[in-house]
């Protein structure tokens, strides 16, 4: 079964009747162009390839009730975009939330470090941030010292508030990793 020889509508009508190859070729057909809508949206290539697999699976499970009404390609469309929307909604409550933890646990830590402690702290803290890449060191001090939303940040820096989020996420992964021994050994000094 070559992917030419069949139209859209003869290969979803197959996949209804549970045939794999069909399936398969359909797959082929729409992947390239649905991953490349997803990474232009999410910026990530595993993030992308996510929400089409994701897509795609829902439609293999679901093909014996799915009613498509549109054309294949739009239908694919309409669930990769809705994909993309959830997506990007649980990974912006997901940080939410992270982001109130960890501004609740370094309040609480912080009280009980020293005054001396403190200021060693902040100069890590200071030094490794400065060691972030610059648009990376950009994003997260408007963030955490002038305490911009990430739509602000987004607008004033003129990039998607998706390219925000993962710089933040990138800029608190770099730090978490190069702060954690310092810190430690900071506690066990004193």
């Amino acid at each position: 079964m070559h992917s030419g020889e069949h139209t859209d509508s003869d290969l979803w009508l197959k996949v209804r009747q549970d045939n794999g190859p069909a399936f398969q070729l359909l797959f082929i057909r729409y992947w390239e162009k649905l991953y490349v809508y997803a990474f232009n949206r999410l910026k990530s290539e595993s993030d992308a390839q996510d929400v089409v697999q994701e897509v795609m699976i829902n439609l293999w499970t679901r093909r014996a009730t799915v009613d498509i009404t549109t054309s294949l390609a739009a239908y694919l469309h309409a669930a990769v975009q809705y994909e993309v929307l959830s997506f990007l909604s649980k990974a912006s409550k997901m940080a939410s939330r992270k982001e109130t933890l960890e501004k609740t646990i370094l309040t609480e830590f912080t009280s009980f470090l020293d005054p001396v402690q403190l200021k060693e702290l902040e100069a890590i803290v200071e030094a490794e941030v400065a060691r972030l890449p610059e648009k990376m060191q950009q994003v997260y001090r408007l963030r955490q010292e002038k305490d911009l939303s990430v739509k602000e940040i987004s607008r004033l820096l003129d990039v998607s508030e998706q390219t925000v989020r993962n710089q933040l996420n990138a800029s608190y992964h770099k730090l978490r990793k190069h702060l954690k021994e310092a810190v430690l050994s900071l506690v066990m000094i004193w």
